[in-house]
């Protein structure tokens, strides 16, 4: 009979702390989590970095408000001192496996250091129609152009002829 009071105090305490972690978000509108979020953008988790689960790599394809570089690094948790993620995992930690594509809710921290959470309004899929109509179609999300990576090619390539040159010149000019 102790092994039947045991499930059942384990099955009560998983139903009393799944309805807590339902419980700790406060519920807000689809206006109040938009002006909330310094920027609101679609695209895929591509990565994780080093291996952890809550500190995501995304390919940003589209962003709904405020602008995002096209790959963005989210800590996918509540964000401790120093705006690094806690050390511990907690009941409003985003969930998005690499793969899967989401509507992130973020929060700027840095040019491409973002943070969202389970209450943030982030959720797996495309913008609801809700969404659309609050945010509109949005744009793609900001690439380097071809002319931007010919013109730094260039002009490291400039840099390193004139090294040489100063160098081959120093080499074999005559002495003074």
């Amino acid at each position: 009979m102790s092994v039947l009071r045991i499930v059942i105090a384990a099955a009560a305490a998983m139903t009393l702390a799944a309805s807590h972690a339902d419980a700790s978000c406060v519920e807000e509108t689809l206006r109040e989590r938009i002006a909330r979020a310094d920027v609101v953008a679609h695209g895929a988790v591509v990565g994780l970095e080093g291996g952890d689960r809550r500190s995501l790599i995304v390919q940003v394809d589209r962003t709904y408000k405020g602008t995002a570089p096209a790959v963005i690094f989210v800590a996918a948790g509540p964000r401790g001192e120093g705006g690094a993620l806690t050390g511990v995992a907690t009941s409003v930690d985003y969930d998005a496996p690499v793969g899967s594509e989401h509507t992130l809710f973020l929060k700027q921290h840095s040019p491409a250091g973002f943070s969202t959470d389970a209450c943030s309004g982030s959720h797996p899929g495309g913008p609801s129609a809700e969404e659309r109509a609050a945010l509109g179609e949005g744009r793609a999300a900001d690439r380097p152009t071809a002319t931007t990576e010919l013109r730094a090619g260039a002009i490291a390539a400039l840099g390193i002829s004139l090294a040489l040159t100063f160098v081959a010149f120093r080499r074999w000019a005559p002495a003074a």
